[in-house]
């Protein structure tokens, strides 16, 4: 009977599998061989889906849930719809992602990907390297470490000095950071109990830098720092104790998760295929296309006024050329009719690096932080591209390397057991050289597209990983950390010259997980968005706000610099509407 039992139960398992397989298609040769939704589809509880609205907008993460918050507030009147491929996610519904040191099962958790990769990376050993890119509302801010920084404020005046971004800069954009960061509540986490953080502080004192006592709000980021992260401490917020209780904070949750206007409208489990455009001289959005890949169906939906993408720097670009919109001839190669020519489509992709170097301890066992990293973090300048750098040289506030400290039993890591009584130190290279591209590949619009950042083709980039090695070496080097006893063992001591190095480099760098440029803001002709009212040039009725718009690093983590231009760029969205 037992057996009987066991084998029924395999059959069942089987069919069911089978019929999920089959069920759920990956891929298609095209947006047009994707049946639509019917209309009781369309106005099932799970969608109620209109045929038209006023605004749509594609994307409920960062950015996006801080344009349709403020759009929907100030345009009462308007029907708004919020699309979301992923999933919600609550606030209280998954401890992994509100738990701040729970962090990596979320990078790892695949219902909240889309698995991006890299191409092989010619620098890096052709090693094809996995691009952690959130799906579900709060975007990248409820699947990051959480780091908040704001970056430089000449980094910031260079967007429209350098950059070409009228009126985006350090006075312009400040407002709009302490706007955000009062809503969110952003902290630093408390302290560790054994000493390691004070031994930090005191190390990269007496190699000569600066104690920064706010990194976010003065003139200079150089120095050493408490690192301030996304995350609020429920019982006692902005105040640093033991034992306090931690939980990641998001736009989702901030501006949307307990406070929708009720002309708002968030669907999710939605894909957008692409958008259609009216036949005028100048092309302007009318219809853009949801696919249900539960149903395996798509849904058409009318545009009144216009469409805002706040998709990403990876699926910007993508609905960008699948529609029609980029580099013409690239475009007729794949059989796509060209819309509008604009061939910084995908272009200007930029990206960090980083390298992380470990130093096991026998002396202490170290406890695993409240949060992902521990509360200090150092920025540095490196404007060298000689070995024998002066870190404490140049301008503070045009900083270029991120120094940030962790533990190697941090929960979730892959860390050998024998490294996990360990400090690790993990670089951020930061204005790097090297810029990449994303590009799809065919019409298939569930295809991903093809992403190459083109890490450390730019031999200067490699100098500066190479610096920020020698500078950690130098900071582990302080008596401050005698007591701890450290041994380094990656890169290890066999890896000394300069040759050495760029090959345990070749082999070990990775991502900084900060996408950006790829839809680029300026005036020049591979701008893609019109700094002055975020519409793409040349078409009507479409707008970007997202990382893809940057033109460029303020050295900083992408979660802020994405929150200051979401509720920067929402104001100049309104007051075109507070003008008619």
């Amino acid at each position: 009977m037992f057996r009987r039992t066991v084998t029924f139960c395999l059959i069942v398992i089987s069919i069911y599998v089978c019929a999920c397989n089959s069920n759920f298609k990956t891929s298609y040769s095209s947006k047009n061989d994707i049946p639509e939704c019917s209309a009781q589809l369309r106005s099932s509880s799970k969608f109620r889906l209109q045929e038209k609205y006023d605004i749509i907008i594609i994307g409920a993460g960062a950015a996006g849930s801080i344009v349709s918050k403020k759009l929907a507030t100030n345009l009462p009147n308007m029907s708004i719809l919020l699309v979301e491929a992923g999933i919600e996610t609550g606030n209280n519904d998954n401890d992994n992602i509100t738990n701040p040191a729970l962090w990596l099962y979320v990078v790892h958790n695949n219902s909240l990907e889309w698995h991006f990769q890299t191409a092989a990376q010619t620098a890096l050993n052709n090693r094809i390297i996995d691009l952690g890119f959130a799906k579900g509302t709060g975007g990248g801010a409820m699947h990051n470490a959480m780091g908040y920084v704001r970056g430089g404020l000449k980094w910031m005046d260079a967007w429209e000095l350098d950059e070409g971004a009228t009126n985006w800069n350090s006075e312009t954009l400040t407002p709009y950071f302490d706007m955000v960061e009062d809503i969110l509540k952003v902290v630093y986490p408390a302290n560790d109990t054994q000493g390691l953080v004070d031994a930090i502080f005191e190390a990269s004192k007496t190699a000569g830098f600066p104690y920064n006592p706010s990194y976010n709000h003065g003139q200079d980021m150089l120095g050493i720092a408490n690192f301030v992260m996304s995350i609020n401490d429920i019982d006692k917020t902005m105040k640093q104790r033991v034992n306090p209780h931690y939980t990641r904070v998001t736009s989702y949750q901030k501006y949307l998760e307990n406070s929708k206007p009720s002309n708002l409208q968030l669907i999710t489990g939605l894909q957008a295929l692409g958008f259609n455009f009216s036949n005028e001289q100048i092309p302007g959005i009318d219809h853009v296309e949801l696919y249900s890949e539960q149903q395996q169906c798509k849904f058409s939906v009318a545009i009144n006024k216009e469409l805002i993408l706040s998709t990403g720097a990876i699926n910007t670009p993508k609905l960008l050329q699948l529609s029609g919109i980029g580099n013409a001839t690239y475009l007729q190669l794949l059989g796509i009719k060209v819309i509008k020519d604009l061939p910084g489509v995908g272009m200007n992709f930029r990206d960090d690096v980083v390298v992380n170097l470990v130093y096991t301890t026998n002396a202490v066992e170290i406890d695993s932080p409240p949060a992902s990293f521990l509360s200090a973090v150092l920025f540095a300048v490196d404007n060298s591209t000689a070995q024998n750098v002066s870190y404490r040289n140049g301008t503070g506030s045009l900083t270029n390397i991120e120094m940030l400290f962790s533990t190697g039993n941090m929960i979730g890591n892959s860390w050998p057991i024998d490294w996990q009584n360990a400090l690790v130190l993990s670089p951020n290279i930061q204005q790097c050289k090297s810029r990449g591209t994303v590009m799809i590949q065919n019409l298939d619009p569930l295809a991903v597209p093809a992403v190459d950042p083109a890490y450390l083709t730019v031999d200067t980039d490699f100098d500066r990983v190479i610096n920020s090695i020698l500078l950690g070496r130098e900071l582990l080097s302080q008596p401050s950390f005698m007591k701890w006893n450290f041994r380094e063992v990656l890169p290890g001591p066999a890896y000394q010259t300069r040759d050495e190095l760029i090959e345990w480099i070749r082999t070990n760098a990775t991502t900084g997980f900060h996408y950006i440029g790829t839809c680029k803001m300026g005036t020049d002709r591979f701008s893609v968005v019109n700094p002055l009212n975020m519409k793409v040039w040349g078409v009507n009725g479409l707008r970007i706000v997202d990382a893809s718009v940057a033109p460029a690093s303020f050295s900083a983590n992408t979660q802020s610099l994405t929150y200051a231009v979401a509720a920067r760029a929402v104001d100049l969205i309104l007051s075109e509407y507070q003008m008619k």
